[in-house]
């Protein structure tokens, strides 16, 4: 029986434990002429060390470093005994193999890259080991869903580097081309449809709006309405509509785009008459046009969405407006049956802002709110009212409330007007935008252009 076979771990480790050594020596011979400590942490990150002994000292190192003190052997030392982690990384004689070991000042930055670039490896191996595991695990009708999950972590991981040299920077190095940038109108990201709400809500990319209302206040007809008006004016949009269907959702675009009833609409065959049909086949060139992209499905995630956004920026060469109704009823990438209401939607809602940001798209998210304003005088909501999580309110950079008094009191003197109360916005002030609601067509109108059809 042979014995040659190699099956020590060791051999097939993505580490280079010598490098982290070479660094951490390095760093202990620091010296005010001679500082290594800042080039390493240009390039490692917290997590890219291999052994959690080196990763404690290294934390007293950057520690000490951030605190302008010296990071030579006594100090490190002196620092480690304080935390009671001296013993934990082998004592002074540990310190002592890394001083050692250390490399010179010209190979710090190279080590940093290798112990970087081997921690990226680990990364991806432990990614595609849980992909593996969850290949096991997956029902045949979610095996979608799970590779959209792994690819956003891979996604992650490719996007990782560029990303943090993205956003890190020295201030003054921007400033000059900022300075050029406002010499030229900053346009909106998207528009609503509604002139008054545009000119108080500026939707510039990477925004989260949320539009939230109690059921049956008008939340589907704004944002649908949104969405129309926006690929209408020729700008990519995309619409995950997980409470209604496609026959739904069609009608609602027919009857607000021809003006025809839409009960009419739902009942179909001899309810719709020949006007009707005039008036829709006028509209339906224009409909088939518009560059708006529906996505039905009823298991919608932040991981779906991000590549949703993907794909239309490759086909379009611009991030689109997002509308999602609602984000209640969307899945979190972990699918964790034990989470709490608050909880999947606080992971959401953050999840969401991430893609926003990283997409550059302006995401629109329909809510619910909760019975809050139902007891209150005037029943009028507040951004306090949202539903299962603060966290929404947080990452929002506008929240839009609705509200009419009709929904209350159908004799009410402002029957058929709703009210679009801006209860955050991060670009401009906090208002009440009063509309015209049509829902027998399922629109909301602008005030200045309701009769111009």
């Amino acid at each position: 029986m042979t014995t040659d076979t190699i099956t020590a771990p060791e051999q097939q480790t993505a580490a280079d434990q010598d490098g982290e050594a070479s660094i951490l020596g390095a760093c202990l011979l620091a010296t005010p002429a001679y500082d290594p400590v800042a080039d390493a942490a240009r390039i490692i990150e917290p997590g890219d060390w291999y052994r959690p002994a080196h990763e404690t000292v290294w934390t007293a190192i950057t520690r000490l470093h951030g605190q302008n003190q010296p990071t030579g052997l006594p100090m490190v030392v002196a620092e480690l005994s304080s935390t009671g982690d001296l013993e934990r990384i082998g004592g002074r004689l540990a310190l002592s193999q890394m001083v050692q070991a250390a490399c010179s000042a010209g190979e710090v930055e190279h080590y940093a890259a290798l112990v970087h670039g081997y921690a990226k490896v680990r990364a991806l191996q432990a990614t595609l080991g849980r992909g593996l595991q969850m290949a096991r695990q997956a029902a045949p009708d979610a095996v979608t869903d799970t590779v959209r999950a792994v690819q956003t972590e891979l996604d992650f991981l490719a996007a990782g580097d560029r990303d943090t040299d993205r956003h890190f920077g020295r201030f003054g190095d921007s400033l000059d081309e900022h300075m050029r940038g406002l010499e030229t109108v900053t346009e909106a990201a998207a528009v609503t449809g509604i002139s008054d709400l545009d000119q108080v809500l500026k939707m510039l990319p990477g925004n989260i709006i949320v539009v939230a209302g109690r059921p049956a206040m008008g939340k589907s007809a704004v944002t649908l309405g949104i969405a129309i008006a926006n690929a209408a004016s020729g700008r990519p949009t995309l619409v995950h509509s997980i409470e209604m269907g496609q026959n739904e959702v069609n009608n609602r675009i027919l009857a607000a785009r021809s003006r025809v009833s839409l009960r009419r609409l739902l009942d179909a065959g001899p309810a719709i008459q020949d006007d009707d049909w005039t008036r829709m086949q006028h509209h339906l060139g224009d409909l088939r046009a518009l560059p708006l992209w529906m996505d039905y499905s009823a298991r919608v995630s932040p991981s779906r969405v991000r590549h949703r956004i993907q794909t239309l920026t490759r086909e379009t060469g611009r991030a689109p407006l997002v509308v999602i109704d609602y984000v209640q009823l969307m899945q979190t990438d972990q699918r964790n049956s034990r989470q709490s209401p608050y909880e999947r939607v606080s992971e959401i809602s953050r999840d969401l802002k991430i893609v926003s940001e990283e997409t550059g798209a302006v995401i629109i998210c329909c809510a619910q709110l909760n019975r809050g304003s139902e007891h209150r005088e005037g029943k009028r909501p507040q951004v306090s009212d949202l539903r299962d999580s603060g966290q929404i309110e947080q990452d929002a950079s506008g929240i839009i409330l609705l509200h009419r008094e009709d929904a209350y009191d159908p004799y009410s003197a402002r029957a058929g007007e709703i009210d679009l109360i801006i209860g955050k916005n991060r670009n401009g002030p906090t208002c009440t935008v009063t509309a015209a609601h049509q829902l027998h067509y399922g629109r909301i109108r602008d005030m200045a252009v309701l009769n111009d059809d």
